[in-house]
């Protein structure tokens, strides 16, 4: 089969699976097994502000423990393929092998790509597009070079399947429970906020999460504090439902 037939029958696959009548969460999880079968080991997907450059939510299939290290080391902020695709230019073919590790002198530079690679996520291809003032992001992972499978004409053939998929994928909503995907209401909290509220959720009080985390009442509290605007909890009760709804803690 050549790839103008491969390609062909891709687009009639997709189609077929992601017809209407699916949820917003059968959808995602239609696309992520798309993304598979085009050989990718994760889908990642996500919308942002132009103009306020502001991400207004993110989901991702990729390795939990990975997307801890990415969410505590606040890698977003050196992530190469994720300001290229805000700025309207996402990667088509990204090697991630072929990256400079330490072209800004930026640390989280050299951490963010050994962590890419030591997790399989060698290759990206992705496309984005906008509307009015909301920009949108599909990319994929892989361990093998994608272009192995339509060989030039793969950027074509994600382009368009991406914007398949995009019109069927929508910010994460309250049903899901994993911790990797948050929208603008729904922001990622890093490991001493996810521990804090642990703790609270399993009956301590803040003096006693305060010795057991080894922090002061002050510092324990700001980090409650900081769990909240996150979340947009109104009270400290609010944001332990929402963790404990959301996967966040466990009882």
């Amino acid at each position: 089969m050549n790839g103008n037939t491969r390609y062909a029958n891709l687009l009639i696959d997709v189609a077929d699976a992601l017809a209407s009548g699916q949820t917003s969460e059968d959808a995602w999880w239609t696309a992520n097994r798309i993304a598979r079968q085009l050989g990718a080991n994760a889908l990642n997907a996500g919308a942002f502000s132009v103009a306020g450059q502001n991400i207004q939510w993110m989901r991702s299939t990729m390795d939990p423990l990975w997307l801890e290290e990415y969410a505590d080391q606040a890698m977003f902020e050196v992530d190469s393929v994720l300001a290229s695709a805000m700025a309207g230019r996402a990667p088509a073919h990204f090697d991630v092998q072929l990256q400079d590790r330490h072209r800004d002198g930026e640390p989280r530079s050299g951490a963010l790509f050994s962590g890419m690679m030591t997790y399989d996520y060698r290759f990206i291809i992705a496309h984005s597009w906008f509307h009015d003032d909301t920009g949108v992001c599909l990319a994929l992972s892989c361990k093998d070079d994608p272009q192995d499978m339509f060989g030039l004409g793969t950027a074509r053939a994600f382009s368009v399947v991406s914007a398949m998929m995009a019109e069927r994928i929508t910010a994460p909503g309250a049903e899901v429970f994993e911790a990797w995907a948050y929208s603008s209401n729904w922001q990622m909290l890093n490991v001493a906020e996810r521990d804090i509220l642990a703790f609270m959720a399993n009956g301590m009080t803040v003096s006693e999460v305060a010795d057991e985390v080894l922090l002061t009442e002050f510092e324990t509290h700001r980090l409650i504090h900081q769990a909240r605007l996150k979340m947009k909890a109104k009270t400290t009760e609010q944001a332990l439902a929402l963790a404990i709804q959301r996967g966040l803690v466990t009882l």
